[in-house]
């Protein structure tokens, strides 16, 4: 009986136990509570139960509701309002948002501390419990807070969209151009985790001189053809690095995919070595326009909007997937790895290298460039403007 009666829920050890003491009559509750360790008193009730045939537990539950100790922390407790009022004076709040609050202590030091203060002895458990209650939760910062607002963001994004939907029309090419984050080569950690069937052993600091090279994949995504094409650069982010890698998309694939293509829609952020403020970024653009016999319509996204780039959240997402957690311990091991992005839309990637050196630092004057050739657009010229071939 009690090898069986060990195995059976609570609310139906309970009625055993009272049918059982039933079946034997006279002195079975006494022996029953013995035998199966139960109290009299709950094997009596059971009894009045099954004799009325009135169900007293509603649902599944075990026991009835309200049962068991209170909690310390309960509504109305005065330990309650004390810890509160403790926490109150540990908490910081944020400057842009009233109903943001955080505590820097832990769940122990804050039971220590509160010890301290009022000589309550208390575990981290009933901290944890309350700060739960209160919307404490462990959170990481997330960033999405603009580090600057340009005046004319919202004409900008306008503009672009237009200019997509028109150019898409006139089936002409329209490109999205970016450098992904820059890497080092060599047995250094990365971030992320990969499937492998042993431990990825690398160095346990990440110093520059313990690299073999530099990793600087720079992408161009054709919008139409839902196409990557990534240029793995071994020296420097340059405008003439840029130019090299559109004149070996446009002369490899470009051209023979939009023969007749009289205007290409470039789409590039507002900074780094395509930076709409630099004067040598424009005349490599024209040399590119004078050399394929394409003229180019430019159009940079605003200051401090460079996610909205079609190709971060196109291209470079799917490739920083697929390399995450990857040591790239050689420049073979990032082509293939970059070679085997994918999608579920069927992304296509093709990577190669471009060892080049390339010198950092060089200037251009305006009055090198050829004015004539650069016609900016109505709207927000510094951002918008096309060069003629």
């Amino acid at each position: 009986m009690r090898d069986y009666s060990d195995q059976l829920p609570e609310r139906l050890r309970r009625q055993y136990a009272a049918i059982e003491s039933l079946k034997l009559g006279h002195g079975g509750i006494s022996y029953v509570s013995v035998a199966l360790h139960i109290d009299r008193k709950t094997i009596q009730r059971v009894c009045k139960e099954l004799d009325g045939l009135c169900e007293s537990v509603s649902g599944f539950r075990q026991r009835k509701a309200g049962g068991g100790r209170k909690k310390k922390t309960s509504d109305g407790s005065e330990l309650r309002q004390k810890l509160i009022s403790f926490i109150d004076t540990h908490k910081a709040g944020s400057p842009t948002d009233a109903g943001v609050y955080w505590v820097s202590l832990s769940y122990k030091q804050l039971a220590k501390k509160f010890y301290e203060h009022s000589g309550i002895e208390i575990s981290r458990g009933i901290v944890k419990r309350l700060l739960k209650e209160l919307g404490y939760r462990y959170r990481k910062p997330y960033k999405v807070l603009a580090t600057g607002v340009y005046a004319q963001r919202d004409v900008q994004f306008k503009i672009i969209c237009r200019l997509v939907v028109l150019l898409k029309f006139a089936n002409a090419p329209i490109i999205s151009i970016d450098c992904k984050k820059k890497e080092r080569l060599g047995e250094l950690s990365r971030d992320g985790k990969c499937l492998c069937t042993a431990p990825l052993r690398v160095k346990d600091h990440d110093y520059e001189h313990l690299s073999k090279g530099k990793v600087i994949p720079h992408g161009i995504y054709d919008l139409r053809n839902q196409t990557g094409y990534i240029s793995i650069g071994t020296s420097s982010e340059t405008a003439e690095f840029v130019y090299d890698n559109l004149m070996w998309w446009w002369k490899e694939y470009g051209i023979h995919q939009y023969p007749d293509a009289k205007s290409i829609l470039i789409l590039c952020d507002a900074g780094g070595a395509n930076s709409y403020r630099h004067h040598i970024f424009k005349y490599w653009m024209l040399k590119f326009a004078e050399d394929t016999g394409v003229s180019l319509l430019i159009c940079h996204y605003p200051p401090y909007a460079s996610k909205w780039n079609p190709i971060e959240h196109r291209l470079f997402c799917h490739v920083h997937r697929a390399t995450a957690g990857v040591v790239f311990d050689s420049y073979q091991t990032v082509l293939d790895t970059m070679r085997n992005t994918s999608t579920n839309t069927g992304i296509k990637v093709i990577v190669r290298m471009n060892e080049k050196f390339y010198k950092t630092g060089e200037k251009m004057d305006k009055k090198n460039l050829d004015t004539k050739r650069i016609k900016a657009l109505p709207k927000i010229p510094e951002l918008n403007y096309k060069i003629i071939a």
